[in-house]
C-alpha cells in the first residue's frame, strides 16, 4: 500500500490515544520520495539553559516510493512517534534509538503486538531497485584513510570542482590516497554528490566489482 495524508493521520490520532496517552500535538507530515528512508522525524534543535538541547517545530516525512505492507507503514508511524515522543518531552536519551527508545519500542512491541525495529531504513538492494537500470553518470573518490579504511566522495561532473576537491583530499592529513573514477553504475548513484566535507565509508570488497568497469580519471588532464 502507498502511504496517504488521511492514513498518517487517522492512524497518528489512534496510537496517539492509545500508546502515548494523548499527549501528542498533531505535526505535519510531508509525503516525500525519499529512497534512503521509510520514516523520519524532524526538528529544530536550539540549546537551551545549561547546554540542554530543546526540540520545535517537529515534522513527519515518509517516503511515498514504497510499496509497505499495512503493518510495515504503522510500524514505520510508530518507531517515529516514538521520536517524536522523547523529543516533544524533552526526555533525556543515551542516543538516537538509546535507552529510553528502547525501553518504549519494547513496551508497545509487548502490550500492543507491533513489531517495530530500531532501523526501518532501506536496504541497499532495495535502494538499487528503486534506482532501475538506467545510466547514472557518476564521477566519485575512491578514498584511502590513514585507519586502513576507505571513504567515497562523489561530487559535480564539473572539472573544475573536481579539482577543488582534489586539493581538499590530499591536503587531509587522515587521507592517505585519492583515486578518481567515471561511472553509469547505479550502485554509485546511491551516495550524495555534494562539495560539502562529508565523505561516507565504502566496503571496498563490494565496490570492487562496480569499480572494475569504472573508467580511472587523471584529475591533471581532466575533462567533463
Amino acid at each position: 500500500m502507498k502511504p496517504t495524508q488521511d492514513y498518517i493521520l487517522e492512524h497518528f490520532d489512534l496510537y496517539n490515544r492509545t500508546m502515548f496517552g494523548g499527549t501528542l500535538p498533531v505535526l505535519p507530515v510531508r509525503l516525500t520520495n525519499a529512497r534512503t528512508y521509510m520514516g523520519m522525524l524532524t526538528c529544530r534543535k536550539r540549546v537551551g539553559w545549561f547546554g540542554r538541547k530543546q526540540c520545535s517545530d517537529f515534522c513527519l516525512r515518509i517516503s511515498q516510493r514504497f510499496d509497505y505492507s499495512e503493518q510495515q507503514l504503522q510500524d514505520t508511524l510508530i518507531h517515529e512517534m516514538i521520536h517524536y515522543y522523547i523529543g516533544y518531552h524533552q526526555l533525556r536519551d543515551t542516543s538516537a534509538h538509546g535507552t529510553v527508545f528502547m525501553q518504549m519500542m519494547n513496551d508497545i512491541n509487548r502490550n500492543f503486538g507491533r513489531h517495530i525495529t530500531v532501523s526501518h531504513r532501506t536496504s541497499r538492494e532495495e535502494r538499487v531497485q528503486l534506482l532501475g537500470n538506467q545510466p547514472r553518470p557518476r564521477v566519485f573518490a575512491i578514498i584511502a584513510m590513514s585507519n586502513g579504511k576507505y571513504c567515497i566522495k562523489v561530487v559535480p561532473r564539473i572539472a573544475q570542482r573536481v579539482r577543488t576537491m582534489h586539493r581538499r583530499l590530499t591536503a587531509d592529513p587522515q587521507v592517505c590516497s585519492v583515486a578518481w573514477y567515471y561511472s553509469t553504475d547505479p550502485f554509485f548513484a546511491l551516495y550524495p554528490s555534494s562539495m560539502g566535507r562529508r565523505m561516507q565509508y565504502i566496503d571496498l570488497d563490494e565496490a570492487r566489482p562496480h569499480l572494475s568497469a569504472a573508467t580511472p580519471l587523471s584529475v591533471e588532464s581532466l575533462s567533463l
